[in-house]
This record gives C-alpha cells, sequence and structure tokens, in this order.
C-alpha cells in the first residue's frame, strides 16, 4: 500500500496503471447517502476494480460482483473479506473491468450527465427571467 498524497492531473494515468485493486471505504451519513462520489468512475474509466462501502452513493453506481465489490460500510470485517475474495478471484477481474468501462460509457458518460441537467437549469434560467 502507498499513499502518494496529492497526485498532478498528467499523471493519474500513470499511476492507475500500477494499481491493482482500489478501496472506498465509506461512513454511512447524510452526505455520503445523498451524494454520488467521482473516485469510483474514475476508477472504472481507468479499467481498474474496486471495493466500496454500501452506502447510497457507491450503491447508485456499482453492481456489487459485476462492476464492482460492496462491503457494509463501517465494518472493518466486511471490507477484510471482500478485499480477501477479490484477490483469491483475480480470474473474475477482466470481466469486472470490462462491465465497469462499459457502465462508464454507455450510462455515466458526460451526454448522459449533462442530460439530467438541462431541466433544471431551464426552469431556473426562465424563473430568472421572469423575475427580472
Amino acid at each position: 500500500m502507498v499513499f502518494t498524497g496529492r497526485v498532478p492531473h498528467s499523471e493519474v494515468s500513470r499511476y492507475y496503471d500500477q494499481i491493482d485493486l482500489l478501496v472506498y471505504p465509506r461512513h454511512s451519513m447524510r452526505l455520503t447517502e445523498l451524494v454520488t462520489p467521482l473516485k469510483p468512475l474514475e476508477a472504472m474509466a481507468q479499467g481498474r476494480i474496486f471495493a466500496a462501502s454500501d452506502v447510497g452513493g457507491h450503491k447508485e453506481l456499482i453492481r456489487d460482483g459485476v462492476t464492482g465489490r460492496l462491503f457494509a460500510a463501517g465494518s472493518a470485517q466486511a471490507l477484510t473479506e471482500t478485499v480477501s475474495d477479490m484477490l483469491a478471484g483475480r480470474d473474475r477481474w477482466p470481466a469486472m473491468r470490462c462491465a465497469g468501462r462499459e457502465f462508464v460509457e454507455s450510462v455515466r458518460n458526460w451526454t448522459n450527465s449533462v442530460a439530467h441537467y438541462q431541466q433544471p437549469y431551464a426552469r431556473l434560467t426562465a424563473a430568472g427571467r421572469a423575475n427580472g
């Protein structure tokens, strides 16, 4: 395990190439249940596999066993068991990498992401024009 600190954006890809498995442990709290994190999407886009705690934002992105693995939030034992299982099942990694990358390319791409914001922004700008 290596803690790199801040990595310049231009070097992110090089660092991802050195990673076998990422782990995203988050505690369950209002923020983590409501906000979808970008790091798992970044990992999937880079063709990396990962395990993440089963909080709302992660559950929105991850199909357990398909695009990544989920473990019980706040449980060190669940995290350890999930990571150990993943390390023992390296034969499943290629399919998981492909499924994650496909998810990002087909579902969580910029076109689809921007489309979710068009209607709210249209309403807000129309309301702003109406209020002068």
